[in-house]
């Protein structure tokens, strides 16, 4: 390796340069910024009616996250704290996720199933029960818990909204599954534990009676600003970390909330709403997710409130084709977890999630982490493919491959989280 300093004139640098191409030494290029592939853009874009050509990108201009809505400018992290954050909660609450309850409810917690060397020894896991009690009504749903046996001082945890399918506990023994790889996690030093979103409330418009949001509606439906399935997923998540926050193993204040796609959306409300959420990680979550609303590529609001009306309030809906007129956008929703952190992944082949619309998401919150005195990304261009960038309180890559969650993605996160934590 060759340190060139300061006192290096620049016929020296351009000499040294010279003998080096001369005989045959090849200076590296700096990896390109991650572009959409043009061959897949055709291909969707002649399959789909959606926008998929960067150059369609309508001119758009993002609400100010430090600028209240009589116009007032923010200028300290108290004005934050007390009156700005708590403004664009109300916002985001009446307008995209609605307002969860507030009925009071008390929370208490059943052991269903214990395996305690489980991975040969390395963590003991528990199936668990979550018993929501409202006068003398009960709800309940499953999850599950494993926390490392062998590790010294209090554990960080990791709290997976998983919206594909229900991982009981022998199975997450005996069956690695890189969407949960729940003993990579156990290795690295990690608390790991997961639910399913239909347990919680089922993921589909018709079933509204079956889950806790008619539960604490008393079966009676749903008011216009009333939370919605992404909120109810993300207040599933804090239960968890109820549970957790019981185990004098596990460092509440290091705990760290996960989901995918519509987890991912679910993941980033979670920890707006729950400030002990110390991270929130957002894997291709896309409109209503991490992606600005306003750059119309990929999935728009109209297609997303159409086919999932039971994730998002009436009003969300009511902005269809008119995303300009949002008094809000998802940097906003992102910003809502500062000081604490943020990770976003996006894919290469998942434009429907719109890579470009994450990233730039980002980076757009990246002022409001500066004001609380953090540092966070604020490069508009993109990282190269597989390539992270991590920089304070937030971090990003863009992987190869399409809409999923896998091994590689996690060993990032876990990088992630070493750098903020450790």
């Amino acid at each position: 390796m060759l340190y060139l300093t300061n006192q290096f004139s620049t016929a020296v640098f351009s000499s040294l340069f010279a003998v080096l191409f001369m005989t045959g030494f090849a200076i590296a290029e700096e990896p390109a910024a991650w572009a959409a592939n043009p061959d897949l853009v055709k291909k969707l874009s002649a399959k789909r009616s959606f926008n998929y050509d960067e150059s369609k990108v309508p001119d758009y201009e993002l609400p100010d996250p430090l600028t209240m809505n009589d116009g007032t400018k923010v200028s300290s992290a108290g004005q934050w704290m007390t009156k700005r954050r708590p403004e664009l909660l109300e916002q985001f609450r009446n307008l995209v996720y609605g307002r969860r309850p507030d009925t009071a409810y008390q929370v208490t917690f059943e052991t269903t199933a214990e395996i305690e060397n489980a991975f040969e020894g390395l963590a003991t896991g528990r199936g668990m029960k979550a018993i929501i009690t409202v006068d003398q009504r009960t709800y309940t749903f499953p999850f599950v818990v494993f926390t490392p046996n062998h590790t010294t001082g209090k554990t960080p945890a990791v709290v997976a909204i998983n919206n594909r399918y229900f991982i009981p506990l022998e199975k997450a023994v005996s069956e690695s599954d890189p969407y949960w790889p729940v003993k990579t996690l156990l290795q690295q030093g990690y608390a790991a534990a997961t639910f399913y979103t239909s347990h919680v409330d089922p993921d589909n418009k018709n079933d509204y009676a079956d889950g806790i949001r008619a539960f604490f509606a008393n079966g009676n439906p749903p008011s216009d600003d009333a939370w919605r399935s992404l909120s109810a997923w993300g207040w599933g998540a804090s239960r968890v970390l109820d549970y957790l926050s019981t185990l004098p193993s596990i460092d509440a204040n290091r705990v760290a909330v996960v989901g995918h796609s519509r987890g991912g959306k679910a993941a980033i409300w979670a920890a707006a709403e729950d400030e002990r959420f110390a991270i929130a990680y957002s894997n291709n979550s896309g409109c209503g997710g991490a992606a600005l609303s306003r750059r119309g590529y990929g999935e728009t609001v109209k297609q997303i409130t159409t086919v999932f009306p039971h994730w998002f309030t009436p009003q969300f809906a009511s902005y269809a084709d008119r995303e300009h007129e949002l008094p809000i956008d998802q940097h906003e929703a992102i910003a809502l977890v500062a000081p604490r952190a943020v990770y976003v992944t996006s894919s290469d082949e998942d434009l429907w999630a719109d890579p470009r619309g994450e990233y730039a998401s980002l980076v757009a919150a990246a002022p409001v982490f500066e004001l609380l005195g953090k540092t966070a990304i604020d490069e508009p261009t993109m990282p190269p493919l597989d390539g992270q960038r991590i920089v304070g309180q937030t971090g990003y890559h863009v992987r190869s491959g399409g809409h999923g969650l896998g091994q590689v993605d996690w060993d990032f996160f876990v990088k992630f989280m070493e750098s903020v934590w450790r």
